[in-house]
């Protein structure tokens, strides 16, 4: 029989007030007792909208799938998530505290995996001093570490303990044992190896630069092709995110502008407030990929999306960027592979489902916005200049190769989206 934790004596806000006290009595740091106490009044309001005097395990899981769009099976089931963690973690303490249970605040600390053998990471530690000294970007010498300590972790296994007498098989064997991953994948470790390798050479561990050496590999730069979403996709995604909350207010705005505005995630990241010239409804920028600037309208729709969440979602920091997390310290926001959970979870809540084999990420949302503007008769120029393409040859390479029937598909016409909008869209940013 299912449990049911009835409200009587301690009620949902005591019981809260007794999860926040025994988190600081544990030493827990006032940004956790915080983000938890946040979650907390989000279950009140929950429990409160539907007029429940009872807080049963399945309500706690229909709480959590309504955050974070994933359906437990059963409240203290194992899960992974970080997001559904976060969720479920102050949730179970709550559940307890209105069972007059003890709390159990001592979560296990895993300790952070270092993938390279204690053997060589003195070695790895070496290359990627090189690295940085050589003014290599930081997101690059993480990509770096990542292939050159999977590649020593090779050697290890195969009992290859001197640096000295690498050879050819080596690097073939390595290179072969990745062949479960993509194409693209397998050329960018390839690249940060024949790095790797020159680096052994100049600092004399190896006798020659093996870089040369390595097995050519064919990458296919169109291997996998995007999503393009339809007019209608786009609408449900957009109507599913829950603009009442402040991660949903910032994941609308970031959403909204990379399907309107095309602008690549290592863009929509580095935005600050500064980019935004409100007098003149532009954004200017500088592209974090290619160096050069870019120029956009700031449309109606992505500037009260901003605002609104700048208003009434954004934490208090002292980070300049616009689009921060929502975690002490509140800095820049995650990854682009972090924003890609958030979208693939907005997707999964409007019922979207993506054909097997498709690129789905926010990438896909500026090829759809690519691919709408060229069945619209858009003059190639102008989609390189909205895109922020060195070449029209760029564009003309990677987005005319859609045939017609598919670009007719793709024509984004979302505005009444903005005429359901909180604030009443009819206004001008």
């Amino acid at each position: 029989m299912e449990e049911v934790i009835l409200m009587g004596d301690t009620d949902v806000q005591a019981a809260a007030g007794h999860v926040a006290a025994a988190l600081r009595e544990a030493g827990r740091a006032e940004a956790t007792v915080w983000r938890q106490q946040v979650v907390l009044e989000r279950f009140a309001t929950f429990l409160a909208g539907r007029g429940l005097d009872a807080a049963s395990e399945q309500v706690c899981v229909d709480f959590i799938a309504k955050q974070t769009g994933v359906r437990l099976g059963s409240l203290r089931e194992p899960v992974k998530d970080r997001a559904v963690q976060a969720v479920r973690r102050p949730v179970v303490l709550m559940a307890d505290a209105l069972a007059g249970r003890s709390l159990d605040v001592d979560p296990t600390v895993l300790p952070v995996k270092d993938a390279c053998p204690a053997a060589f990471r003195s070695l790895r530690d070496d290359y990627l001093s090189w690295c940085r000294q050589r003014a290599n970007a930081e997101a690059t010498v993480v990509a770096k570490d990542k292939t050159a300590s999977c590649f020593l972790a090779y050697l290890e296994d195969v009992g290859t303990a001197d640096i000295a007498e690498l050879g050819v098989q080596d690097l073939s064997g390595f290179l072969l044992r990745q062949g479960h991953l993509r194409r693209k994948t397998i050329a960018s470790m390839r690249s940060c190896l024949a790095d790797f390798l020159a680096f052994l050479a100049t600092t004399g561990r190896t006798p020659r630069n093996l870089a040369d050496r390595l097995p050519p590999h064919k990458y296919v730069r169109h291997e996998s092709e995007p999503h393009l979403w339809s007019a209608d996709e786009v609408r449900r995604l957009l109507g599913a995110i829950d603009r009442c909350s402040a991660t949903g207010k910032r994941d609308y705005a970031m959403i909204l502008a990379t399907a309107r505005l095309g602008l690549r995630i290592s863009d929509l990241r580095q935005l600050t407030l500064g980019d935004f010239d409100w007098r003149t409804k532009t954004i200017t920028l500088v592209q974090h990929k290619t160096g050069r600037p870019l120029n956009l309208p700031l449309l109606d729709d992505v500037g009260w999306a901003v605002i609104d969440y700048i208003g009434h979602g954004r934490p208090e920091t002292s980070c300049n960027k616009v689009f921060v997390k929502h975690r002490h310290p509140f800095d820049t926001f995650g990854s682009a592979s972090s924003v890609a959970s958030r979208l693939s979870r907005h997707a999964a809540r409007a019922g979207i489902e993506f054909p097997p084999g498709k690129v789905c990420g926010m990438h896909s949302l500026r090829s759809a916005l690519a691919v709408a503007m060229i069945a619209n008769n858009t003059p190639i120029p102008v989609v390189s200049a909205v895109l922020g393409h060195a070449s029209s040859d760029t564009t003309q390479a990677y987005y005319l190769r859609f045939d017609v029937e598919r670009l007719r598909r793709c024509a984004l016409d979302i505005e009444d989206i903005i005429e359901k909008a909180p604030w009443g869209g009819g206004r001008n940013a």
